[in-house]
């Protein structure tokens, strides 16, 4: 008895049309998995900005704090600063008399005003 050539051959022969549903299959599945990692990047990508942003935030928090108590300082100083150019002006105008301090003011606005000029 002859062995049976079909049942011997290990070879399946797909016909055309099953062939092209295979390979339709496999390039939506290729299509998927390439999708999937496309917005596992997209949310690495978004999640690192996140997080960038936070700690931009922060710094530009704590960097408001500093400046906020340095122009609290500087307040502070401008009005010692103020308070003593008052009392030297006050006891300019006992020493000196009314008249002579608004010329004396008069001169030093003039030489101010020349300086930046």
């Amino acid at each position: 008895m002859q062995p049976n050539s079909f049942a011997a051959s290990k070879t399946v022969v797909r016909p055309p049309m099953v062939r092209k549903e295979t390979s339709r299959v496999l390039k939506r599945e290729m299509r998927k998995q390439s999708n999937r990692e496309s917005a596992r990047r997209s949310r690495l990508r978004k999640q690192a900005e996140c997080e960038e942003l936070q700690a931009r935030v922060a710094g530009l928090r704590n960097e408001n704090l500093l400046l906020r108590e340095e122009l609290q300082r500087l307040s502070v100083e401008c009005d010692k600063v103020a308070n003593e150019n008052m009392k030297m002006k006050d006891e300019l105008c006992k020493s000196l008399g009314p008249e002579e301090l608004l010329e004396l003011d008069a001169f030093l606005e003039s030489r101010f005003d020349e300086g930046n000029s």
